[in-house]
């Protein structure tokens, strides 16, 4: 068939070329790759079997809706890198740290350092110097303990 002047086949291959190339160069990890290798298909189909359009529109979206779950399937299946979840949040990796206070813990305050930030510390009376562990979190408060000390209460 031929559509305002353009065979369809040329068509669908132009709309799937589009479509990987805007995948690979403009938003990738996108589902476009999965549309485009439809519209592929329906470049093959039409090479075969001359259908009307309405035909080709809706086998066109029964395909793309096909290769997207193939799509998901293959990105779902790919396994999750963890090793960097914590990155954006220093703080969920500071439980169990052992860090020695800047300044002493007075009436429950303190501070401590951790790499290039100082953070407020809550835990009992302490001097500036002494080795703590960090037990939890309460905000951006590190609840500490003396090294080896008890669990704190939850607060």
């Amino acid at each position: 068939m031929i559509y305002l002047g353009i065979p369809a086949i040329a068509g669908w291959l132009g709309l799937g070329m589009i479509l990987i190339a805007v995948e690979m160069l403009v938003a990738p990890g996108s589902y476009l790759l999965w549309v485009g290798l439809a519209a592929l298909a329906m470049a093959l189909v039409s090479m075969v079997a001359s259908l009307g359009p309405g035909t080709e529109m809706v086998l066109f979206g029964l395909l793309a809706l096909a290769a997207a779950m193939i799509g998901v399937k293959v990105y779902g299946s790919r396994r999750r890198n963890t090793a960097n979840a914590g990155l954006d949040d220093p703080a969920a990796g500071m439980v169990g740290r052992e860090l020695s206070l800047v300044s002493a813990i007075e009436n429950g305050i303190g501070q401590v350092r951790f790499g290039d930030s100082i953070w407020r510390v809550s835990g009992p009376d302490l001097p500036a110097g002494t080795l703590v562990e960090v037990k939890a979190l309460d905000g951006a408060t590190l609840v500490v303990v003396p090294k080896g000390g008890p669990a704190p209460e939850a607060p």
